[in-house]
């Protein structure tokens, strides 16, 4: 099967965009920075100017793997696709992110699953992210995308080998403490 995992950075962030709160954040307006896909270990970035071309090879793969693909990465594509982009690709997407909230309830990130089960965890802090790139620093958020890739595909492997994960179990912010639920990828 021809998996690929997926991800982005944007150029802006909810707040620096006045996004405040939940009902007005729209990740199309957040401009997209540089997106990365990892196939077959192999890593492919692009740039805002070649959304086309990243999405075509989005098409290609019988399995995109990502977490909040659905309700942030594909949404912050769209502006750059004549088609609908969650339509289009949806079919062919395993969003961690969404499949952990129906298990758990919970908002799970990234950067919690990849510490509490593999020791690993995000270079830098995602929200300093996109003015790191306005700012000219767009080798160091490549090597963060390419990081977030990596960790992306590892948090995937390890859900599908041992067929549970640990989390923090949280409600309206304030952790519960760890618990593990168990996975059927």
């Amino acid at each position: 099967m021809n998996t690929v995992f997926f991800d982005l950075e944007t150029q802006y962030t909810f707040q620096e965009l006045g996004m405040i709160d939940w009902e007005s954040r729209d990740p199309r307006r957040l401009k997209l920075a540089v997106a990365g896909i990892l196939l077959n270990n192999k890593p492919t970035l692009f740039h805002e100017d070649h959304a086309n071309k990243l999405l075509s090879e989005l098409a290609k793969a019988d399995l995109i793997v990502g977490h909040n693909l659905l309700r942030f990465d594909y949404l912050a594509l769209q502006p750059y696709i004549q088609q609908d982009v969650v339509e289009l690709l949806q079919p062919k997407t395993f969003d961690m992110f969404h499949d952990l909230k129906k298990l758990t309830g919970c908002w799970i990130s990234l950067d919690d699953l990849a510490r509490r089960n593999l020791g690993m965890g995000k270079t830098a802090d995602g929200i300093k992210i996109p003015k790191m790139w306005r700012d000219g620093h767009r080798e160091e958020v490549m090597e963060y995308l390419l990081n977030d890739l990596k960790i992306t595909q590892a948090v995937f492997n390890h859900g599908k080998k041992v067929g549970k994960l640990k989390y923090d179990h949280k409600e309206y912010g304030k952790s519960l403490g760890e618990r593990e639920v168990v996975v059927e990828w």
